[in-house]
């Protein structure tokens, strides 16, 4: 679909079209049934209603008492809080695009979950001495968070225990996430008409060589290291051996990780917990036999089960979900586009920031939705510096990379940062290539086990197309006075003499690279250099290797950072801040870039990717670039593979 074509159906409508649309929100995951941008205060306010009403039931039975003197005052209900658990959350969300089409569908864009105002709501639960008694509701089967927040998400609870909170799990058909979540609470029920798949972990990957030899694509690459695994999705149509190896290696320490925690929060040894994952489908009874579950229960009886294994009269702390509200078409436009009324995460003194970098590293001044542009990230860094209510910084990176160039921009500004005030690196579900390449800060790193890091490694690729020019009748005619002026014409691929030439910068920015990983790792290059090449690395592999100094999560990395400012109380703010509003351009999403796999690949095998999880951020930066006739070599740091792991 054009954008001008979308461009005329949005002013159609505006001139015509009224039609009431349905508001429903994403059933809520945090901490029960409500918007997770509001939930914390929903249940804080619902609690304080609570609590309130029970008062002045409690003053009128006192009266009825005294005046009868034959009643006898009822004893308060035990306050349980229940946390429902759905959807997909995400670090740090981000506005995404919307075709018009889908409003006039009534279809919304599913909305992810913010992790960390859970995990914000966690510890202001921990502090609430009311409510002795936490239920997760883990019977969603849409339930996902990725293994670094599930890591992140474990400590959490295992902090919310010793506030003398008792947590229990329900469960009914349950994966390898609600089990994990399951494992780190006090007593996990399971319905007796469900079951549990509990697979080893595994990886898939995309090979573009057999699709690009289909419609006449062809990829020339220079490259530096003696790993050659990261540039071969464009030159191989199957993955090599070595590269395979080196894969499996990898996915053995992240599944380690994942049994070992759930042996541990289990108390079940490490082998038996690796056979039950090798079955892999095991049903209610077996699952209670081998110990993963403490006791069976009747479908759909949650609440009646939990308050007879406490034996006492409960008050569920759940709040209700809003009745839809009718819309009109001009009402949900202006929603969209208006963006928060306020801000909701402001600055207080003192402050620890957590500024979220996540993204395809961008060169270029203007922001783009699920990017990180250099621009306007040094911008948000300068400001970090600049402003006196922020004492401390926690950088929390999720990237494959990209740009070299911006990678480096980005990091300087961040050395500034370091060099001004405390600041820590959390590495989060992905930190490579760029990723990796911005963390060079000589601060503490932190990764969890199952953090996909490292790919230390550049390259410059380019995208010839002549030969499909060809098939549809287009001959490419190139006058040049030298051979190498003509290097980045789209129709021929590069010559060796362009190779050899290209050679000289690619490793010169590679033995940066390499500089910089040794500088702030405080290792010799000889040591980084095995280590680099491209190679990817889980977390608990780059801290063998002395790639990260810590494994943890953005929980240990506040803790470091208040103890390095000397704060004992602060507030924790995310950054940066959430769209004021969408500009039309944004709504519509930006022009061609998904087009451009549509019309590149084949429509379907595109959206089957998408379907499987693939996002193809790479992809598309790689052949964006590719296109553009810039006439210069661009440098890439980034994981042109993507990596999904489930």
């Amino acid at each position: 679909m054009s954008r001008s074509f979308l461009l005329s159906l949005v002013l159609v409508c505006f001139g015509w079209l009224s039609i009431g649309f349905s508001q429903d929100k994403a059933p809520s995951t945090e901490p029960a049934k409500t918007d997770s941008s509001k939930s914390s205060d929903k249940i804080s306010s619902d609690s304080k209603s609570s609590s309130a009403k029970s008062s002045l039931d409690a003053k009128k039975k006192g009266a009825n008492a005294s005046g009868k003197g034959e009643e006898k005052s009822t004893s308060p209900k035990t306050k349980v809080q229940l946390l429902k658990l759905s959807g997909t959350y995400a670090d740090f969300n981000e506005p995404m695009g919307i075709d018009p089409s889908m409003l006039l569908m009534n279809a919304m864009p599913a909305k992810q979950k913010s992790f960390f105002k859970l995990c914000d709501f966690l510890g202001e639960l921990g502090e609430n001495d009311a409510i002795p008694y936490v239920v997760l509701d883990l019977s969603d089967p849409m339930f996902l968070m990725n293994p670094a927040q599930l890591d992140e998400m474990n400590r959490r609870l295992k902090v919310l225990k010793s506030h003398n909170k008792k947590i229990y799990a329900w469960l009914e058909s349950a994966s390898s996430e609600h089990l994990s979540l399951a494992s780190a609470c006090d007593e996990v029920f399971m319905a007796d008409f469900g079951g549990i798949d509990f697979p080893s972990m595994s990886m898939e990957t995309a090979f573009f060589r057999d699709a690009m030899d289909l419609i006449g694509i062809k990829a020339s690459v220079v490259r530096a290291g003696d790993f050659k695994g990261a540039v071969e999705p464009f030159m191989n149509a199957q993955m090599s051996d070595h590269l395979r190896e080196h894969y499996r290696d990898m996915l053995e320490s992240m599944n380690d990780a994942r049994v070992s925690a759930i042996a541990k929060g289990r108390g079940l040894p490490i082998a038996d917990v690796r056979e039950v994952q090798k079955k892999r489908f095991l049903l209610p009874k077996e699952a209670l036999s081998r110990k993963l579950v403490d006791h069976l229960a009747p479908f759909g009886s949650m609440k009646e089960t939990i308050a007879k294994s406490i034996g006492q009269e409960l008050d569920w702390i759940e709040p209700t979900k809003k009745a839809p509200k009718e819309m009109s078409f001009f009402e949900v436009m202006s929603v969209v586009m208006s963006g928060p009324k306020a801000s909701t995460n402001r600055l207080k003194d003192p402050s620890i920031v957590v500024l979220h970098l996540s993204g395809v590293i961008q060169d270029g001044k203007q922001p783009s939705p699920g990017a990180m542009v250099a621009g306007p990230i040094v911008e948000q860094i300068e400001k970090l510096i600049e402003d006196s209510r922020v004492h401390g910084v926690v950088v929390r990176i999720n990237s494959p990379g990209g740009s070299a160039t911006a990678s480096e921009a980005i990091r300087q500004a961040l050395k500034k940062l370091a060099d001004k005030k405390p600041t820590v690196v959390s590495m989060g579900e992905l930190a490579a290539s760029g990723g990796y390449w911005i963390s060079c800060l000589g601060v503490p790193v932190y990764a969890e086990p199952t953090t996909l890091t490292g790919s230390i490694g550049v390259f410059s690729l380019k995208l010839s197309f002549g030969s499909l020019l060809r098939r549809i009748g287009v001959h490419m005619e190139t006058i040049a006075l030298d051979p190498s002026a003509a290097a980045f014409s789209m129709e021929r691929p590069w010559s060796d003499e362009d190779v050899s030439v290209l050679q000289e910068t690619i490793d010169d920015v590679y033995q940066r690279f390499l500089r910089l990983v040794a500088d702030s790792r405080k290792l010799p290059v000889e040591t980084i250099e095995p280590l680099a090449g491209g190679r990817v690395w889980s977390g608990a592999q780059a801290k063998e290797n002395h790639l990260v100094d810590e494994l943890g999560g953005v929980d240990d990395c506040l803790a470091v950072v208040a103890k390095k400012a000397k704060l004992d109380k602060y507030a924790v703010v995310h950054r940066p801040e959430p769209s004021t509003g969408f500009e039309l351009f944004e709504l519509l999403g930006e022009q061609g870039d998904e087009e451009l796999l549509m019309k590149i690949f084949a429509t379907d095998a595109v959206k089957t990717l998408r379907h499987s999880g693939f996002q193809l951020d790479s992809l598309r930066a790689i052949l964006k670039q590719s296109l553009q006739a810039s006439g210069t070599p661009h440098i890439w740091s980034i994981l042109p593979a993507e990596l999904k792991i489930r």
